[in-house]
């Protein structure tokens, strides 16, 4: 490695650095605004408090990535710029393709992590949290999910259970309501609890409700329904938003429901899996922006730069929002959904590279 990119990798890791750190103080001051009265009301210690941050914190290293790279790339290139560094390194013949291999490089590396990350810690990061603040309450359990709801619209059953307990396949105050064709109620089930016993749903102390017999309730200590097909699995997996799912999941859930014929709601599982790769390249391609934008702006000094990059980062999350939920809705297709905005994005930023030079 040349002495000319550690240089240019120095100066550019202390800026991303320090950007990165305000970044992520901030977000969880503004998280701290909603969750400060639940710690302090349950005696939360600040180990436990410390704790829960920790797991958010794989989530804020995606959210930040791409906004502290930016940031910090312009900072940089204004101090550069400020001590004429820039200008000696271009009358020495450096292009500023050659300036740009290790900046991208950085960019490169923060595009691999942040993928990494956002696929191995981010999709359960909202369970282990919520896991965490219910613990704190005194009612917590592991593998427990609070307030389980599943909307199975193929058969057109919702799922309720006030607990879900996925590793013992077991559920507390549990409600079954199914609907005909044309969305009437067809039948009810409330139960005290249900297992999953010989691949079947059995429920305890329960009462159903037919719409369609007379009487219409009637009440059993113990009763299983084989049409109910919702394994425990397929439930845990389902009964989660797309974003708590992982690549592999998403990506089976994808193909089991192509199979089955089932195209209902599945737009919004393939945006999702196509945002977890297009997600992380944001980190290159606001770096490949940044390097143009840097060298103008540093001539104004890095107030100009702040503001440049974040009406950036504003105009990429509102852009990619609106593809994401045109996406969601069936109205683009997944793959349009998912990589418009970068797109648009690192077209921009190599015009602007390219005319720089």
């Amino acid at each position: 490695m040349r002495i000319l990119d550690k240089y240019l990798l120095r100066e550019y890791a202390w800026p991303l650095l320090y950007c990165f750190d305000v970044f992520a103080m901030l977000m969880i001051v503004i998280d701290l605004f909603g969750t400060l009265d639940e710690f302090i009301q349950n005696h939360a210690r600040i180990g436990t408090v410390v704790h829960y941050y920790l797991i958010l914190f794989p989530e804020m290293f995606v959210i930040i990535m791409p906004m502290a790279l930016l940031l910090g790339l312009l900072f940089c290139l204004a101090n550069l710029s400020k001590y004429n560094e820039l200008v000696a390194m271009r009358v020495n013949g450096i292009s500023l393709m050659r300036l740009a291999v290790p900046l991208l490089a950085i960019g490169a590396a923060a595009t691999i992590a942040v993928f990494i990350v956002n696929e191995l810690f981010v999709p359960h990061a909202h369970e282990k949290a919520d896991a965490l603040r219910a613990s704190i309450k005194g009612r917590g359990q592991p593998d427990v999910l609070e307030n389980f709801f599943f909307a199975n619209t193929i058969d057109r059953r919702d799922w309720y259970a006030r607990r879900f307990n996925t590793r013992r396949s077991e559920m507390e105050t549990v409600e079954v309501h199914g609907r005909k064709d044309n969305g009437n109620p067809d039948f009810d089930v409330y139960a005290e609890r249900a297992r999953w016993i010989d691949r079947q749903w059995h429920f305890f102390n329960a009462d159903v409700y037919d719409h369609q017999a007379m009487p219409p309730v009637a009440h059993a200590a113990e009763t299983n329904f084989p049409a109910f097909k919702e394994s425990p699995g397929r439930l845990a997996v389902e009964g989660k938003n797309p974003d708590d799912l992982t690549t592999g999941e998403l990506r089976r859930y994808i193909r089991t429901q192509r199979v089955a014929n089932h195209r209902i709601g599945l737009a919004k599982y393939e945006v999702r899996l196509q945002a977890r790769y297009s997600f992380p390249l944001t980190c290159l391609i606001v770096v490949l922006m940044g390097i143009p934008l840097g060298m103008r702006v540093s001539r104004s000094g890095p107030l100009l730069g702040v503001g440049t990059a974040l009406t950036l980062v504003v105009v990429f999350y509102f852009l990619n929002n609106i593809t994401l939920a045109l996406g969601d809705g069936g109205r683009i297709p997944p793959v349009v959904a998912a990589w418009t905005t970068n797109a648009i994005f690192a077209c921009v930023g190599s015009v602007l590279l390219y005319r720089a030079r």
